[in-house]
């Protein structure tokens, strides 16, 4: 492309100077015109032979007072010249900011959707090669929650960072409009895809380099769908409801990172849409329920507690798997809203219960940026007057990793009221000793990926021993996740493993009541029996 995308309207001093040529030029005429009608007309001989007609008349003084009139007439005519050249820069600096506010974001200074779908459709218009355009929709993972965890002011300098990075990465011949909220467009001409991904690439790893606002270190990602003019689309509306498309791709398979467009994709984004507003509708219409499965003690087989799992019916699909709708209700911000009313519903199912069991609720890592979430919890077991105490809070470690800081503030203040306090999936995420002791963790809950494999491969037996060593070192209590048959329980008792949950004490069921401790206490084997494993 010759023409960069990147130009615009003529400035408000280009306008002017146009606007003085052109009078002055006018303003010349006249004079030329004047001066060659005077020649034509023989104006001097005409004065002469008036002065001669009429001896009183002084020559000097008609001349004198034609001059001084000229003089004057042309103080005057400069005089309003630029009277009307100050308003005319007036009107124009008016109109060009205008202009600017309706095309462009008042935040970051960048072009906007109506300008952005203006340059697109020119930019498809142009003949040749230089039609193919490279559309780039971007989205900011999960700012709302960040924007949740720290002040407004951070989240705004954030948006006008990552601008300034994609108008550095784009150059000259690139375009970076922001659409709204924290959805950013490049467009990119001249690009196919081999180039685009390149490119996407290395923004993309530019974009999470760490940022400093105030005093403050921030880092935050950004997904990208893309989508290729000409070939996905040959209109402006077309091309970004595809770059549209391929980001939901993007966001439903890796956050973080970026996918192109292709044939089909409507057919998948329109039934994952479909998916989440079916979700939606179950979570407002309390169709999502709890079920409860048992945390048994391999000393005497005695449940302690249950865990809270949620269970959906879909009134057409029929039961839909947990690990099918828990990630659509993280990434639609429809998982607090879920976990509350399972909660609540828990609360009103186990608040009378013989024996008092606690009850076990996960917790999302996107839920701990909530301020208030210890606040909702204390005020749900109060309305239904169930002990703080009862409760067992469940994070995993990606929690750990998501923010620290706000995590702690939170549990520390369900501690206080007596909530315990799990650890969720260990061996699966990235938590640390030192993130254990920081954290105040009562219990540790080894993954089943590990457990199930205790009585065939030495390898995760030896694991398995190692974390509960490492559990009780730090006086955690320890449960083992997955448990399926009585050969696994009978080595986790010998391991010194004080719990443990799984289809061999029982599956979840709807109520707690129909809880019974079929299940015999667990034997402790002999520590040489497990070092055969294998």
């Amino acid at each position: 492309m010759t023409t960069s995308v990147n130009q615009t309207q003529p400035s408000v001093d280009g306008q002017v100077s146009r606007q003085i040529r052109r009078d002055l030029m006018i303003f010349t005429g006249f004079i030329a015109a004047g001066f060659i009608l005077s020649v034509n007309l023989d104006v001097v001989g005409l004065l002469y032979g008036l002065a001669g007609t009429y001896e009183n008349i002084q020559l000097s003084k008609v001349i004198g007072t034609v001059i001084v009139a000229c003089v004057g007439l042309t103080l005057y005519v400069i005089t309003r010249y630029h009277s009307h050249i100050r308003d005319l820069r007036s009107r124009l600096s008016a109109e060009e900011r205008a202009r600017k506010m309706a095309m462009h974001d008042q935040l970051t200074g960048l072009p906007n959707r109506r300008h952005l779908k203006g340059v697109l459709n020119w930019l498809l218009s142009e003949s040749g090669d230089a039609r193919r355009v490279g559309v780039v929709m971007l989205n900011v993972d999960r700012f709302r929650a960040f924007n949740d965890a720290h002040t407004r002011p951070v989240g705004d300098e954030v948006l006008i960072n990552i601008g300034r990075v994609l108008n550095m990465r784009a150059g000259v011949e690139g375009f970076v409009s922001r659409l709204e909220s924290d959805d950013f467009v490049v467009l990119m001409p001249g690009m196919g895809e081999d180039e685009l991904m390149d490119w996407l690439s290395a923004t993309l790893t530019a974009i999470e380099a760490p940022m400093i606002i105030g005093q403050q270190e921030h880092s935050v990602s950004v997904t990208a769908g893309a989508a290729i003019g000409l070939v996905d689309g040959r209109d402006a509306e077309t091309l970004l409801h595809r770059a549209s498309l391929a980001l939901r791709r993007a966001k439903d398979a890796s956050r973080g990172w970026f996918a192109f467009f292709k044939t089909g994709m409507d057919e998948i984004v329109r039934q994952r849409a479909q998916f989440e507003s079916d979700l939606w509708t179950a979570i407002r219409n309390d169709e999502i329920n709890p079920h409860f499965q048992p945390l048994v003690h391999l000393r005497d087989g005695k449940p302690r507690g249950y865990e809270i799992l949620a269970r959906w019916t879909h009134p057409t699909r029929g039961p839909i798997p947990p690990d099918q709708f828990i990630p659509v209700a993280e990434a639609s911000g429809a998982i607090s809203d879920m976990t509350m009313n399972l909660f609540r519903k828990a609360c009103r199912e186990a608040a009378n219960l013989e024996g008092a069991p606690h009850l076990s609720l996960n917790v999302s890592p996107l839920m701990l940026h909530d301020e208030q979430l210890a606040l909702k919890l204390l005020r749900f077991m109060e309305e239904h007057n169930f002990a703080p105490q009862r409760l067992e809070i469940e994070l995993t470690e990606a929690a750990l990793v998501t923010d620290i800081a706000a995590a702690r503030n939170i549990l520390m203040a369900l501690r206080e009221h007596g909530v315990r306090i799990a650890l969720d999936n260990f061996g699966t995420g990235h938590a640390s000793l030192t993130q254990l002791r920081l954290l105040p963790f009562d219990k540790l809950k080894i993954d089943r990926s590990f457990v199930r494999r205790i009585t065939t491969d030495a390898e995760a037996a030896a694991l398995v021993r190692a974390a509960i060593a490492m559990a009780r070192a730090l006086g955690l209590v320890v449960v083992a996740e997955g448990v399926e048959n009585a050969d696994q329980a009978r080595m986790l008792a010998g391991m010194g493993c004080d719990m443990a949950q799984g289809f061999h004490f029982g599956r979840a069921k709807a109520t707690v009541e129909q809880r019974t401790a079929k299940t015999e206490p667990a034997p402790v084997e002999p520590v040489a029996a497990e070092v055969a494993v294998g």
